[in-house]
């Protein structure tokens, strides 16, 4: 007989739901940091005279940093768990912006460029881990909705960079790190949910050799990468587009990336429910369609109402990729489930960097409307590769 306490009657037990909302929590802090480091990076860039090729440096040892604590951060929470590194990394992310508003020299800034990516790595591979174990606690899909918890973080920091635009980033950053750092102490200091301990391998004399991603977890890194991808064209194409293509207006060019995180946003709120209706492969494969239907369409149809509907569509069609990529790649090898989820992370950030700069060759050599068919070309290729996000060994119902 089934206990009137069991999940599948009465809902996760409160810890689980704390559990959640810890998680959730990180998630959304992460992303007022790295708002608030993104809007405030042209007055850093002003205050220590940086030309463009000078950022450019900086930003280069950001992502170095960040594929250095991709990697470390998946090998370390294999051996003694994803949880406990979610803390000291979310700490150095936010002593990190900290630190970056109190720069002044040029190779300090390079050195907090890079600590800036290696904290914000780790904190990326270990709360999508524990993300991913307490969806497991679950028994139901929840990681969509935590992944939007991210945005509505994003869209806090961006506003409190805007609000706080007259201070400099030295106030804004101190007073983000400050607001930061009291939250993460009013946090549990561990989230332990759908924490297992791996068994000790047996002594073995033959020589180790590292284990191959298996084929799955190479398609999902690609898959991550394309949506990625796409991120990276709307953020940094999207309003040329409008502006450049179709000669909008500097207001309306600027609405195609809200149009297009907004959209992906509300879609991850609402993306849980449908993938426990039709699951995560029957929802990826109909996203990436809409995905390349609306940017096509917006592309193709010289009209900047059709251009933003484009990029909305395209954001809602993306919504659901990466934390079904995510997901999928944690339940491939549970006891190697960091390793893989940093491969697929790292494979998804190096496609939102490489991928506007191959945008920005393809537009010099023909024009800006077919450089950007690659980003819809690439969704369709999302939609043909879906089975990949199929969970393995952990059913979801």
């Amino acid at each position: 007989m089934t206990s009137a306490t069991s999940p599948s009657l009465s809902g996760p037990a409160a810890g689980l739901r704390r559990q959640r909302l810890v998680v959730s929590c990180y998630f959304a802090l992460a992303g007022f940091v790295l708002a608030l480091w993104g809007a405030d990076l042209p007055s850093v860039q002003h205050r220590l005279h940086l030309g463009v090729g000078a950022l450019s440096v900086g930003l280069l040892c950001t992502a170095l940093g960040m594929t250095v604590g991709l990697q470390a951060a998946g090998r370390f929470g294999d051996r003694t768990g994803a949880h406990r590194l979610m803390r000291p990394a979310a700490l150095a992310l936010t002593a990190t912006l900290l630190a970056l508003g109190l720069v002044r020299e040029f190779t300090a800034f390079l050195v907090g460029c890079g600590l800036l990516g290696l904290s914000h790595g780790a904190l990326d591979v270990s709360m999508n881990i524990t993300a991913t174990r307490c969806q497991r606690a679950y028994r139901r899909p929840i990681m969509q909705s935590i992944h939007g918890v991210y945005s509505l973080g994003a869209l806090a920091g961006a506003l409190a960079a805007a609000a706080t635009a007259r201070l400099g980033p030295q106030a804004t950053f101190a007073g983000g790190a400050a607001a930061v750092t009291a939250a993460l102490f009013l946090l549990p200091s561990s989230t332990t949910v759908g924490e297992q301990r791996q068994p000790e391998p047996a002594p073995d004399n033959r020589p180790v050799r590292a284990a191959r991603p298996p084929r799955v977890i190479l398609i999902l890194s690609a898959v991550a990468a394309s949506s990625l991808l796409g991120e990276g064209a709307a953020a940094d194409w999207g309003a040329v587009q409008l502006h450049l293509t179709l000669h909008a207006g500097t207001a309306l060019s600027a609405a195609a990336y809200a149009c297009y995180s907004a959209a992906m946003a509300m879609s991850r709120f609402t993306g849980d429910r449908l993938a426990r209706a039709l699951g995560p492969v029957a929802q990826v494969r109909a996203g990436g369609l809409l995905a390349a239907a609306g940017l096509g369409t917006g592309l193709l149809v010289p009209s900047p109402v059709f251009a933003l509907a484009g990029w909305a569509l395209f954001g809602a069609g993306l919504a659901a990729v990466v934390p079904c990529a995510v997901t999928a790649a944690a339940s491939v090898r549970p006891e190697r489930s960091g390793q893989d989820v940093a491969l697929v992370s790292t494979a998804g950030y190096l496609g939102m960097v490489v991928g506007p700069a191959a945008i920005g060759a393809i537009a010099s050599t023909t024009n800006l409307t077919t450089a950007l068919l690659l980003p819809a070309a690439l969704a369709l290729a999302v939609s043909a590769a879906a089975g990949s996000v199929r969970p393995q060994h952990v059913e979801i119902p």
